[in-house]
Formats: C-alpha cells, structure tokens, sequence
C-alpha cells in the first residue's frame, strides 16, 4: 500500500499509529470467522491484484478416452473438454472509524490521543467481526419470504441496497440443490449441470442412534470422488450439544491439535470421523420447519436462526472453498479526512474479496434435524 499522508488535524502520532494498527485489525476481523479461520488454517486464503471478477476453474468431468493398449496398439486420440470455470463478483465492505473536534481536543496529549484511537478501533474491529460472521455464515432471504427452504442469498448494505456482501454458505451449500438459481454464473438446475449440486438431506429421526446414522451418510455422500472428504462440520449450538451427548465418555473424538484449537478456539471441540465439528451462534435454521421472517433489507429475525427444536448442519471441504482478496485492500486503513462543513475526522477499514467455492458436490447440509434429542 502507499504511504498514509499525514492530514492538518491529525499530527504524526495518530496517523502513524493508525497504519501499523491495520494488520492486527486484518487479523482479528478475519479470526472472528470460524470458517474463515479456518480455510485461512488450511492455506485456502489467497489475495488477487484486481480483475474484473474472480475466476475459479473448475472440473466437471473426467476424461472419457482413458484406456488400456499394450505394445503397437492404438491410442485414443478423441479431444476432452470437462473443464470451465466458474465467475465470482467481488464484494466490498467498509468499517468507519471517526472522531469528533470535540473529543480530539479533550484528548490532547499523545498517549491519550492513542488510547482514544485504539477503543475505537476496537469498536470497528468488533463491528467487522460481527457484519463479516453474518454475510458468510447467514446470508439473508428475500424481503417478505415466509415459506420452508427459502432460498438464501448474500446480505446487502444499508446505505446501499444495491451493494451484495460476499456469498453465503446457505447459498454456497443450498438446501434445496435442484433449486434454480446462479451460483458463479452457473446454473446447478440447467441441463446436465448435476456436478454443480451439492448433497442436502432432512434429519428425520428422534434417537442419537438415528441422528449418527444420518450424519454418516452426509460424510460419506461429501467424501465421494477426489478431494476427499470433509474436514470441518459447521452447526448451531443446540445440535452441536445433542453430538456430544450422544458419545460415551470411552467414544469421545476430541481435536487434540493445538493449533486448531488456538485457531478456532476451545479446547472440547469434538471430531466427527475426518471433520471438526464447531458450532456458531448465527448458523441459520434453513429447513423445511421454519416459517422464514425477514425484515425490510431481507435480514434474518423471528427464530429463523436456531429457532425452536430444529437444527442445521454444514458439511464442508476446505479444499472446494476459497477466500479471495484483493490484494491491496485487505481491511486496508484509508486516511483520516475531514468532511466539508463538519468538525469531525473519519477513515475507513475497507475490505473486497469473495468466497468461492470450486466443487459445490463435495459438501452439505443437513436440516431439521431435532436437537431435542435425549435418548
């Protein structure tokens, strides 16, 4: 990034401290995601020096001419295609940080003016985590959508309706494939593009017995073809306690990896075969038991995010997944500037980027699932 000019109302102290102050805020806002944290873990962040779009290459098919020949024997020579690519839009999100006149000259004083800037800095870093955790983990659902698996898409701004925020995991992993809709311009429901669906399935029983067997069957359903199986599980807080009730103490899969647990934080997570299992609190209710209520931007409210006795569970593959970012505005620290006709200074903590995912078949999701299980 080019150096931060030093503005009149700001002296060198607070401008200085501002900048070195960026990659902790990059930092903390992204470790605030558990699945960001996670990819993040797994080396699937990467940064992209502008561009129109993201690309993503994808294969969706395997060469048919494969053979066996011995000796002088013929080689096919039949052209394959089997790869394209999927195109994902960036998305722009942006965290004020401003100080009036009248509190900067009560904070006279270098030390002060310090302290004064990094509780607010604070104040937008928390605020990034929170708006970051929402648009990847919840998304939205149409404005006035009251039916069962409404579809999801990505949270818009305020100021701005027109404004999408990045792609979220119920759109990314929906719970009705089938269901026509354009996730990196293409179509999972048009033609022959069944390689574009993930796995999505209703739990329907009552027993720990029966919620273990419908789990194994989604693990196994993801961990089809290459690329292995999942390695995170991704729940809400309710069905995430039905899984450790249901281990014995002498069959409890417990993460024993240090830096999984400083990554994603707390040391009972639990492992379901090859994935973590982790919870969060804003995982949604995406089944077919929720009557979906939205507000006027289309944001989440009235149960639909763990609401009642049903419970959502993602399954996911870091490897089909990537966080892209631009390169030169990764919570980038713009400078302080102050607006005509105000007393007042502000800059802004901006961020663009996508999530991508490059194989929707090898994740899932399980939904309605009766987190009042006892027994």
């Amino acid at each position: 990034m080019p150096a931060i000019t030093v503005s009149e109302v700001y002296d060198s102290v607070l401008t200085t401290t501002a900048r070195a102050m960026e990659r902790k805020l990059a930092d903390n806002i992204t470790r605030g995601n558990k699945f960001c944290s996670f990819l993040k873990e797994k080396g699937r962040f990467r940064s992209q020096s502008g561009g129109e779009r993201i690309q993503v290459a994808l294969m969706y098919g395997l060469n048919s001419a494969a053979d066996i020949y011995q000796g002088y024997g013929t080689l096919a020579q039949t052209p394959q295609d089997g790869i394209t690519s999927a195109f994902f839009p960036w998305s722009q999100m942006a965290v004020p940080v401003s100080i009036s006149g009248l509190e900067r000259k009560k904070n006279k004083g270098s030390s002060r003016v310090i302290d004064l800037l990094q509780s607010k800095e604070k104040q937008s870093e928390a605020s990034g985590k929170e708006m970051l955790n929402n648009c990847i983990t919840t998304g939205r659902i149409a404005s006035g959508a009251t039916g069962n698996l409404n579809q999801f898409s990505p949270r818009i701004g305020i100021l701005d309706p027109s404004a999408l925020g990045p792609l979220p995991l119920p759109a990314l992993v929906d719970a009705s494939p089938t269901r026509s809709v354009t996730i990196g311009e293409i179509n999972g429901a048009a033609g022959n593009n069944i390689w574009w669906r993930n796995f999505a399935a209703a739990g329907g029983t009552a027993t720990y017995r029966g919620y273990l067997r419908d789990k194994l069957r989604m693990y196994n359903l993801c961990s089809r073809g290459i690329m292995g199986n999942p390695d995170l599980i991704l729940s809400d807080q309710y069905i995430h306690e039905v899984y450790w009730n249901s281990l014995q103490n002498q069959e409890r899969y417990v993460v024993t990896d240090k830096r999984m647990i400083d990554v994603l934080g707390g040391a009972d997570m639990l492992m379901f075969k090859g994935a973590i299992h982790i919870w969060d609190e804003v995982v949604p209710d995406v089944g077919t038991s929720t009557s979906h209520i939205v507000d006027a931007i289309g944001t989440l409210t009235n149960g639909a995010v763990q609401s009642g006795a049903h419970s959502t569970e993602y399954f996911l593959n870091s490897e089909s997944f990537e966080w892209v970012y631009e390169a030169e505005t990764d919570w980038a620290h713009t400078p302080f500037q102050t607006p005509t006709g105000s007393d007042s200074t502000v800059a802004h903590m901006l961020w663009m980027g996508q999530c991508c995912c490059n194989n929707r078949r090898k994740n899932g999701v399980l939904y309605d699932l009766d987190n009042s299980i006892a027994s």
